[in-house]
């Protein structure tokens, strides 16, 4: 009789271990479940990388899609769905059931120096001195380059982001219809700056009301 009961309860076991390893197969990664937003007010294109991913996509303007990546994953900004021109964000375990943003880091190649263009960058924060989020389109023009840098973003309520530029950059907090024109290849540049980065800035914070 103990017997019998040992071989049953061996074989229970084993057919639990066999579950449970079906269930959560080793050597894989957690998946995460989020939203993706685009936050650029532009179409683009897009890749993501992580175990067992890789492919391109593009979302529409303001277009949100449901995400389940695995924990570690990264998204980059494409321009042909293969190749990768600049890293957004890493896919970590506090993202779960967040919405994320694709124009939260838009990195672009580094500038070519120029001679006599200032040295150094200075890094500073904008702070949201609202209690509603606040969507930011930050339009800046670096000393020595012909183009412009873009990045739209959410900041939340009371909260902070950290920029660097170099010196002499002049900022500009664009609203919906400079943001087209600047997508349209033209200028804004002519007006006042929010600021023009100097050196003393460095560990700043400036309000955006």
């Amino acid at each position: 009789m103990n017997t019998i009961f040992s071989l049953l309860f061996t074989l229970s076991l084993s057919l639990a271990t066999s579950v449970a390893q079906q269930q959560a197969p080793t050597g894989t990664s957690p998946r995460i479940t989020f939203m993706l937003k685009n936050t650029l007010g532009y179409a683009r294109m897009f890749r993501a990388v992580g175990p067992g991913m890789d492919y391109g996509f593009t979302m529409g303007k303001r277009e949100t899609v449901p995400c389940n990546w695995p924990l570690g994953s990264k998204l980059y900004f494409s321009n042909d769905g293969t190749t990768n021109e600049g890293l957004i964000l890493t896919i970590t375990a506090e993202d779960e059931g967040k919405i994320l943003g694709t124009g939260n880091a838009e990195t672009r190649p580094a500038p070519k120096s120029r001679g006599n263009v200032q040295s150094g960058t200075v890094s500073f924060q904008l702070h949201n001195a609202s209690l509603l989020p606040k969507k930011v389109s930050l339009i800046s023009y670096a000393p020595g380059e012909s183009g412009n840098g873009t990045q739209i973003f959410m900041l939340p309520p009371k909260g902070n982001r950290r920029f660097t530029f170099p010196p002499g950059t002049r900022i500009y907090l664009a609203n919906s219809d400079q943001v087209d024109i600047v997508m349209s290849g033209k200028r804004i540049d002519t007006g006042k700056p929010f600021l023009t980065v100097q050196q003393s800035d460095a560990g700043k914070a400036f309000d955006i009301e």
